[in-house]
């Protein structure tokens, strides 16, 4: 503690301690001293034995400081008047001519202490008078419970931000229990008029003094052996209450003595708490343990110095739970700004490291995109060359062996170079409409394939009922999708004498695309056309490049009704999918 003290400076601790409780009396005197009855209207003050004053042409009104409940009062030569706390009473001139005397004071509901004086005199001024003393004894009051209740009950609602952190559950439900003792203490006994409403007034007073030492644990480092004796003194005390409730029938006997005891314990243990917490955060300690001894001193006034019933009619600790409430606000702007403070430190010293580590990843970094590069490109190479390999080289390879054998004519070599230079296109357009919409590339397809189908005096229609924006294929399942059509268009134009041949694309069921190619040709039997010798080339091609895509080739048709080639291709995750992954045959 000696040398925490000393690094952080016994002076700047002294002048905290001091300056809060000078901030705090300060405002608490210019509140109450400034507006004292004695002070600004004490020309109009009728002490105790003093006859009232005579009935003028100006309205007069009565107001006496204090008063605890509604009474009637006596003023000689002015009729009798119903007076009420914190209020201004008009008086009327009495028409019986009464000899002298003094005023009296006649509660209405019970016994009442008599005061010292009361005030008579003009209604404007008596009515400012009387407004003051309902400003410090009521409104004050009010202005207190409305803020400890709205501020414990935000800290609650907010807790979730706070992942429930045990000191804001906590500070929350200490100022929700200053909002009621407050409350109980300046109204509760007009407004809960029972016989054990002592029991739950003071029931309420120290449970919220536990909860103090309770936020001061949770500030300090939480200790659940503090918290648990805590706990037991607050058993102790309301065991004590029940006690003299049912023994004495009022606890007027136990509660000074359970006063002082709390207020010994409390500050016992916040002066310990925040002792230790000193060692090592100093600054926020002492700044605390400020807050705490304005509470107490408050409170001690109250209980021990405030003097009645002529004193101040403000109380010290209605004042407590504002300007505290502003100073913890200002504690916790001061521990934010220290917070951001080495946020930016951390920060600055993450951001070096950063730097030092740029190069290192940078090389590294270079390296891994060079790697990926070539691996990308020796793939696409790989992909094109299977891709050649299998259409195009097949194209040629068989033309040419069929040429040296003399098995074809011209037009037969012309038919088997165009199916080469198709295939060649196919595979650009592979390139070029791979991960566009599915669509659009069977758009291009279908533009691609009218002007040679125009020349063979053969329609070629095309629609598309996709919903936009279309699901999309990877070049390798487009490629075979392109082969697989060019086929069944071929096998159309050699042997189905079509004159039209339609070209769509909808959606199907399981996360699937339906392409259907249908002619209006010749057709044929399906189960027959297996086995035929050019099966090899013709529909096994088609249905081995439906497997390629992942989907299911069908064929419908029957002799003189045309021929339909369905193709049901997968669309679930297609953009997850490389094109390695799908190979030709």
């Amino acid at each position: 503690m000696t040398v925490t003290i000393r690094r952080w400076g016994w002076r700047r601790a002294i002048v905290t301690v001091l300056g809060a409780q000078v901030l705090f009396w300060t405002f608490y005197a210019l509140i109450v001293l400034a507006f004292h009855p004695a002070v600004a209207w004490g020309e109009y003050r009728l002490p105790v034995g003093r006859a009232g004053p005579a009935s003028t042409s100006v309205p007069t009104a009565a107001w006496i400081p204090g008063l605890s409940e509604p009474a009637v009062l006596h003023v000689p030569g002015w009729q009798p008047a119903i007076v009420t706390p914190a209020r201004m009473t008009l008086l009327s001139p009495s028409e019986k001519t009464e000899g002298g005397g003094a005023w009296s004071l006649t509660c209405l509901n019970r016994s009442c202490a008599t005061p010292d004086a009361i005030y008579v005199g003009p209604h404007d001024r008596i009515g400012m008078a009387a407004g003051w003393e309902r400003f410090q004894r009521f409104d004050m009051v009010w202005v207190a419970i409305a803020v400890e209740g709205l501020l414990g009950l935000a800290l609650l609602v907010l807790l979730p931000l706070s992942r429930f952190s045990r000191l804001q559950t906590i500070t929350g439900l200490f100022m929700i229990l200053v909002s009621a003792d407050a409350w109980f203490t300046a109204f509760g006994a007009d407004a809960l008029p029972y016989a054990w409403f002592p029991l739950l007034r003071f029931g309420v007073e120290y449970l919220m003094l536990a909860m103090v030492a309770l936020t001061v644990n949770a500030f300090a480092g939480w200790q659940p052996g503090a918290a648990r004796i805590t706990l037991a003194c607050f058993g102790i005390a309301l065991t004590v209450l029940i006690a003299a409730m049912l023994v004495l029938g009022d606890v007027a006997g136990v509660v000074p003595w359970l006063d002082a005891a709390a207020l010994v314990l409390v500050s016992a243990y916040g002066i310990a708490a925040l002792i230790r917490m000193s060692r090592t955060a100093p600054g926020p300690a002492i700044r605390v343990m400020a807050i705490l001894l304005v509470g107490i001193t408050s409170t001690a006034w109250d209980l021990l110095i405030h003097p009645a019933p002529t004193g101040p009619m403000l109380q010290a600790s209605v004042l407590t739970p504002t300007l505290t409430t502003f100073l913890i606000l200002f504690e916790l702007a001061l521990q934010g700004r220290q917070l951001s403070r080495e946020a930016d430190e951390a920060r600055t010293d993450l951001e070096r490291q950063v730097l030092e580590q740029d190069a290192s990843l940078l090389r590294s970094s270079n390296l891994l995109r060079h790697q990926e590069r070539r691996i990308a490109i020796d793939a696409e190479r790989q992909r094109l060359l299977r891709d050649m390999h299998d259409g195009v080289g097949g194209i040629l390879t068989h033309l040419l062996l069929d040429t040296r054998e003399g098995r074809l004519n011209h037009a037969e070599i012309g038919e088997s170079l165009q199916s080469a230079v198709d295939d060649l296109r196919n595979m650009a357009s592979a390139i070029d409409a791979a991960d566009e919409p599915i669509d659009e590339a069977l758009a291009m397809f279908r533009e691609r394939m009218w002007v040679r189908l125009a020349r063979s005096g053969i329609d070629f229609e095309w629609r598309c009922e996709l919903a936009s924006p279309a699901a999309r294929l990877d070049a390798a399942r487009l490629l075979s999708l392109y082969r697989l059509l060019q086929e069944g268009i071929a096998n159309t134009v050699r042997h189905g004498r079509a004159t039209r041949i339609d070209l769509w694309a909808e959606p199907a069921d399981n996360d699937r695309l339906r392409v259907t190619l249908s002619d209006n040709g010749m057709g044929f039997d399906p189960a027959a056309a297996r086995g035929s010798p050019g099966e090899g080339r013709g529909l096994a091609n088609m249905h081995r490049r439906a497997v390629q895509m992942g989907g299911e080739l069908r064929i419908e048709s029957a002799p003189g009704q045309g021929a339909r080639l369905i193709v049901l291709v997968p669309i679930e995750d297609i953009s997850k999918r490389k094109s390695g992954k799908f190979t030709n045959d």
